[in-house]
């Protein structure tokens, strides 16, 4: 097991923040579930206490995954479907061009690249439509060791600092965002109650159609995990909301804090509420700019909805 990760550097050995991973089908889609090495479950995984050093990990014959914290200052790139036909994307090439030196590998699709590199970013970038998220804290990295054989980038086994090249890649993929503030602020201005069809629904009759027709939804509204990752569940979940809610943000948001998913309190994703709020907002932005979404048709629940109100009258 140690010679799979042979290159992963020895900054990172040295800290104790190896847990382990799992591949579960989740009807279309394949999870990566964390789970701690201790005991092999799943149940707080992300707290420091459920981690090992890699001496402790390496021996578990487990996949391993690595915690990134705030603390460490260990930023990774991860970028999706950067090879295409052999070949990387255009944007992987660059990219890769700019962190050369420090340690690459190949993800467990072979299409994917991870970049481990010391720096610090404001906060996570969340881009999957784009092929790119950069993660600072409160996420793990399903390590796989493959470094490949240097056709696509260097081989490395350090971890270099990278952070005039963080601050680059940080400010392309975070400048002209519309904040979340500006954006509730043009759907309160609209009059809804002319021809918007939201108008009269209560969020937890909103909340209870996801359920109901969106299996998905359902999944999550109920406390099931998708993914096994909190960052890719919260994301799921407001892509969903945002076709139920005509992209209405005050609405997405409202309705994301009803669910489990709202781990206010609880310091799992930030150390105070005003942080964890912070980051649902920007994670709120990722989803905003995504561009077409399909809306959900409201007509025939609102006319079953206006029957069965005329029937209670009578």
């Amino acid at each position: 097991m140690e010679n799979k990760y042979n290159y992963i550097p020895e900054e990172m050995k040295a800290l104790k923040r190896f847990i382990g991973w799992r591949k579960e089908r989740r009807k279309d889609t394949v999870a990566k579930l964390p789970f701690s090495l201790i005991d092999g479950q799943g149940i707080g995984w992300n707290k420091p206490d459920r981690w090992l050093d890699f001496e402790e990990a390496k021996d578990k014959n487990e996949p391993l995954g690595f915690v990134l914290t705030e603390e460490d200052h260990i930023t990774c790139v991860d970028l999706d479907q950067a090879i295409v036909d052999g070949r990387l994307t255009a944007m992987a090439q660059a990219i890769v061009e700019a962190f050369t030196g420090t340690y690459m590998e190949l993800s467990q699709s072979g299409q994917g690249i991870h970049i481990f590199c010391k720096g610090k970013l404001l906060d996570n970038v969340i881009k999957p439509s784009e092929g790119i998220e950069i993660y600072k804290s409160n996420r793990y990295i399903a390590l796989t060791g493959d470094v490949g054989d240097g056709s696509y980038f260097p081989i490395s086994n350090q971890l270099l600092d990278k952070q005039a090249e963080l601050d680059k890649l940080y400010k392309k993929w975070t400048q002209d965002k519309v904040s979340i503030r500006s954006q509730i602020k043009d759907f309160q201005s609209l009059i809804l109650s002319q021809e918007g069809h939201l108008n009269g629904l209560s969020l937890s009759e909103i909340l209870d159609t996801m359920e109901k027709t969106n299996s998905k939804a359902k999944l999550l509204i109920n406390g099931e995990s998708i993914t096994g990752d909190h960052s890719r569940d919260d994301f799921i979940f407001l892509v969903l909301a945002r076709n139920y809610t005509d992209g209405n943000p005050e609405l997405m948001k409202d309705l994301f804090l009803m669910t489990p998913l709202n781990r206010i309190g609880s310091q799992e994703k930030r150390k105070d509420d005003r942080k964890y709020l912070e980051y649902v907002d920007k994670t709120l932005e990722s989803v905003l700019e995504l561009g077409s979404y399909i809306p959900f048709d409201w007509s025939r629940h609102l006319a079953y909805k206006q029957r069965m109100e005329a029937y209670e009258r009578t």
